[in-house]
């Protein structure tokens, strides 16, 4: 324990700059300390920070409790092995606030154990630089791409094993985990597409069986994932693939938010030019030498994940975790060989990650005084096990309170995406199915975030049994978490014409 103290306290001595006087330096080290501990523990206090995998869950608990596949619960643009992943950790560790960010950590730590088998480096520095220096893209929320670089490093793993011990069978297993984790995203499948080119086709390397066996397990990973949908037939995985194709067709970014996804994803993609610079001056490319293919594996890796950065046109941060990973394990090697790049080179690097983790810090402080500002409890006794429909409402409520949805375009913008102008008609088709709650925001129609047809229903047919307005201080203005739910008024005369399906 002593020895893995003082390998992170020599890093955080190797990151200040030369100019800084040791009793600076001192004061900075226990300040960027103190930070980290406060910044870790300002995502236990919150249900999640980001609501991507809340909404995982959400399927994950349809898939799992009712038994519904993907997308007969609720629909989101995700393959299915993302939901069951979500579904199982939700077993695991059920409404536990930080639940995410211990999945998170496990992650992180299983990634930078697997990854030894690409260099020697110290765990500990490598898994600081990955959480801490990962302030920037939202490490602890415990997103998918955490998921996808902990099963892309394992698929790495796999097949450098196997080239290393001559047994083919890890080829196999490396390709039924790639038909895995291509299915909790497809973007993984860029991500391995350069590192797994280097594995199968460099000289020496090269063996048509590995290939073949590696296809061939890929093809029985495939089937075995999605076994459910070949049972119960009738056009099932033909759906689920068709819904995702419409959606997807509908969901990228316009043209501004391509631009600014190329700007943020380039930006970043410079913070961490120093250590590719680094490894580069270190670790001289050479495809005929067997060492420096295999230091090859992580900077071929990193840019092999940049492209699938940019592929949805939307600039989210924590895409770049993709890229991140495998540079994270290239600077801590760096600092075990003693060729760390230029401190002032990484200054931006590090001056970025305090301020992200300051901000975490204020947003998730934030957060947590929102949700405890809703009932949830409340919510759940009312409603109990009925379904509930969705207007435009954050899916925090079916989180925490474990609704049911009434409708599967549950996410708060999807039935705007593929139905556009004709939104509102959607939602006047569902109410004519008279659902027993409905939840909106909070005075939606005051403010004209729902339409007036489907105002004048909620007035003629339902009942407001709750509401919420969670900002204290701008109480005009109700965030996302703010909320109404109606219940239907008992007298109300029955009207079920059928759905209007998804394009």
């Amino acid at each position: 324990m002593q020895e893995r103290d003082s390998r992170i306290s020599l890093f955080f001595s190797e990151m200040m700059p030369r100019m800084v006087s040791p009793r600076l330096a001192a004061g900075l080290k226990y300040f960027l300390i103190g930070l980290v501990v406060v910044y870790t523990l300002s995502y236990c206090v919150v249900p999640f920070s980001d609501g991507d995998p809340a909404y995982y869950v959400l399927i994950g608990r349809g898939l799992l409790r009712d038994h519904l596949l993907p997308y007969n619960y609720a629909f989101d643009h995700k393959p299915f092995g993302v939901y069951l992943f979500y579904g199982l950790w939700d077993r695991i560790a059920p409404f536990t606030p930080g639940k995410f960010t211990l999945l998170a950590v496990l992650l992180s730590g299983a990634f930078v154990t697997i990854s030894r088998a690409f260099g020697v480096f110290n765990r500990t520095v490598a898994f600081v630089i990955l959480t801490v220096g990962g302030a920037i893209f939202d490490v602890l929320s415990g997103n998918t791409e955490l998921v996808l670089v902990v099963g892309e490093a394992l698929i790495l793993a796999l097949m450098l094993k196997g080239i290393e011990t001559h047994k083919t069978a890890l080829f196999f297993l490396a390709g039924c985990l790639a038909a895995l984790t291509v299915n909790v995203n497809y973007l993984a499948g860029v991500c391995l597409l350069g590192p797994m080119a280097l594995l199968l086709f460099s000289p020496r390397w090269f063996r048509l069986s590995r290939c073949v066996v590696m296809g061939l397990g890929g093809v029985v990973g495939l089937i075995v994932l999605f076994l459910p949908y070949l049972i119960v037939g009738h056009g099932a995985l033909q759906t689920y693939f068709s819904m995702q194709r419409s959606f997807l067709h509908m969901y990228g970014g316009a043209f501004s938010d391509r631009l600014q996804c190329v700007f943020w994803m380039t930006f970043y993609l410079g913070l961490m030019l120093p250590i590719i610079l680094g490894w580069i001056r270190r670790f001289p490319f050479n495809l005929a030498d067997e060492a420096s293919r295999r230091s090859m594996i992580l900077p071929v890796w990193l840019a092999s994940s940049f492209p699938a950065t940019l592929l949805s046109g939307h600039p989210y941060q924590h895409y770049f975790i993709l890229c991140f990973a495998p540079a994270s394990l290239m600077l801590a090697i760096l600092f075990r060989e003693g060729a760390l790049p230029p401190r002032l080179a990484l200054l931006p690097l590090w001056v970025s990650s305090v301020f992200f983790m300051g901000t975490a810090v204020k947003r998730n402080v934030t957060v947590a005084l929102y949700t405890s500002r809703v009932d949830y409890a409340e919510i759940a006794r009312q409603v109990w096990h009925a379904k509930v429909l969705d207007i435009r409402t954050f899916h925090a409520v079916f989180y925490l309170s474990d609704l049911k949805p009434f409708d599967v375009y549950l996410f708060s913008d999807h039935i705007d995406i593929f139905f556009r102008q004709n939104a509102w008609k959607r939602y006047m088709q569902d109410l004519r199915q008279q659902p027993l709650y409905v939840v909106a925001p909070y005075m939606g129609c005051e403010r004209h975030a729902v339409e007036a047809p489907v105002c004048q229903w909620l007035q003629d047919h339902y009942t407001l049994t709750y509401a919420v307005n969670v900002r204290h201080i701008h109480k005009n203005r109700p965030n996302k978490f703010s909320l109404s739910l109606y219940k239907l008024r008992p007298q109300t005369e029955p009207d079920a014409p059928k759905l209007l399906p998804g394009p």
